[in-house]
């Protein structure tokens, strides 16, 4: 995804973070050369969905203390020096009235993101503009609206809708376990935000085996990325952010670049396996053709004289303009 190399920044912010500890016993190791972390899109949410919360830190009530801004977070730490912050005193806490949050402790990742924060300066740092490359091509285009992390409406809905809100399984309809997986709100019933491990969505579909394992045997399953994404959308406080979408219909759209990794995505948790939803397998390239060929693929994209797929969740224009393209150019697989 697109955010591949800034997870892999913070992944090896996290080790070499425990290395810093493990080698200082006073916690003072500075981070060098490491990538600035942005306020904004980084630090903010962390703090907004885990400290900021209704009856919380929002300025009201005992605490009078607000996290969900820089102006009133920046006067509870020390710039450069987390160890004499007390905000960040409190996030490490393990016990006593000042740990923070008292009932669900922010993740290792979280906890390291504000500490480097605070570390390179706690400034009101501006996101980096996302650079995105569109079909295979070395064009690109640049677009700062994008959510560089695994964003829920874009990155995680459309594969727990397409995955897990199967008919006779988590849709609403049937909401095996109590379970439905169609919205937001209805997803967040299985997930702990922060805490992957204990969230009931990130369990099953990474953790379990034989019979507690989802999707299950003979279903279309997750790919390591997509289980990957879930996993950090989870650990970064599994929010409904604002997502944006680079989608790129100036350069080629090609079947393995653009086409099939969608379908993959949004389409296979019903249309693959021995009983395809509506008898339209979407398993290959060739079953892509067949219906791309008659027309039908672009008409239920759109809605037109058919229904609307896919049916939790319409694509955006510009993508169905993506599959229009590739159609127009005589559906290839290449």
């Amino acid at each position: 995804m697109k955010s591949d190399k800034i997870y892999f920044s913070l992944a090896l912010l996290v080790v070499l973070t425990i290395i810093s500890w493990v080698t200082s016993c006073t916690h003072d190791a500075k981070i060098p050369d490491m990538p600035e972390v942005c306020f904004e899109g980084d630090v903010l949410p962390i703090f907004i969905n885990s400290c900021a919360k209704s009856g919380c830190h929002t300025g009201q009530g005992e605490s009078r203390l607000a996290l969900n801004n820089y102006l009133d977070i920046s006067h509870s730490v020390v710039p450069g020096n987390p160890n004499a912050s007390r905000l960040y005193g409190a996030i490490i806490a393990t016990s006593g009235e000042n740990k923070m949050p008292p009932n669900q402790p922010l993740s290792l990742t979280n906890r390291t993101i504000i500490r480097l924060w605070i570390e390179q300066g706690a400034r009101l740092t501006l996101c980096p503009e996302i650079t995105a490359t569109g079909g295979g091509n070395t064009g690109s285009v640049t677009d700062p609206s994008v959510n560089p992390r695994a964003c829920f409406t874009r990155d995680i809905l459309p594969v727990v809708v397409s995955r897990c809100a199967s008919t006779g399984c988590h849709d609403a309809a049937s909401h095996k376990e109590g379970y439905i997986f169609a919205s937001y709100t209805t997803t967040m019933t299985a997930v702990s935000a922060g805490n992957p491990g204990n969230s009931k969505l990130y369990q099953v579909i990474k953790l379990a085996s034989g019979e507690n394992k989802m999707p299950p045997s003979g279903k279309s399953q997750l790919s390591v990325a997509e289980i990957d994404s879930i996993g950090k959308w989870i650990g970064y406080g599994a929010l409904n952010e604002n997502c944006g979408e680079a989608c790129d219909t100036i350069n080629p759209v090609k079947f393995s670049t653009t086409i099939w990794p969608i379908i993959q995505t949004s389409c296979q948790g019903c249309h693959s396996g021995t009983s395809p939803s509506g008898n339209i397998p979407l398993g290959s390239y060739a079953n892509v053709a067949t219906i791309a060929s008659g027309g039908l693929l672009i008409q239920s994209l759109k809605g037109t004289g058919v229904t609307k797929m896919p049916p939790a969740g319409s694509f955006s224009t510009c993508k169905i303009r993506q599959f229009e393209i590739w159609v127009n150019n005589g559906y290839l697989n290449n």
